[in-house]
């Protein structure tokens, strides 16, 4: 399993960047049985472009996308066919309709607008749990 978490706008600030990277770290050292690698990393428009049509299961955060439990979520990770998957985050423009139509699923994580850095930051929370939920660490008590 492939995940990349791709960006469109920098994370501004030291306390987001070390909360990321926290997360980032706490996968890589639960996960290396189930995610190989993860990737944080941020890109223009012309890679976001690229990416969309690279073969992977693309994932674009949007607030109106469809709302999955933490339990729905590990499933779309770990019980798929998907063996890479990208989760796109934008800008403070958000994407375009031709964006959204090349994107396998549009995810809201908030119905609530949020920053791109806290998205972020949300996101990896919730690989880091997903990640746990599948190798039966007590992270995640549901």
């Amino acid at each position: 399993m492939r995940i990349q978490v791709l960006y469109l706008d920098k994370l501004k600030f030291d306390a987001e960047k070390n909360l990321a990277n926290k997360y980032l770290e706490r996968i890589k050292s639960s996960g290396r049985k189930v995610i190989d690698p993860i990737h944080l990393k941020q890109i223009n428009l012309k890679e976001l472009d690229q990416e969309l049509g690279s073969g992977s299961f693309n994932i674009l955060l949007d607030e109106k996308g469809e709302k999955l439990t933490t339990a729905k979520f590990t499933e779309l990770i770990f019980e798929s066919s998907n063996k890479r998957i990208n989760f796109f985050i934008g800008n403070t423009d958000g994407f375009t309709e031709i964006m959204k139509k090349k994107a396998n699923l549009l995810l809201s994580i908030s119905p609530m607008t949020l920053t791109h850095s806290f998205a972020t930051i949300i996101l990896l929370e919730q690989i880091y749990r997903a990640t746990t939920i599948k190798i039966n660490h007590p992270y995640h008590k549901a």
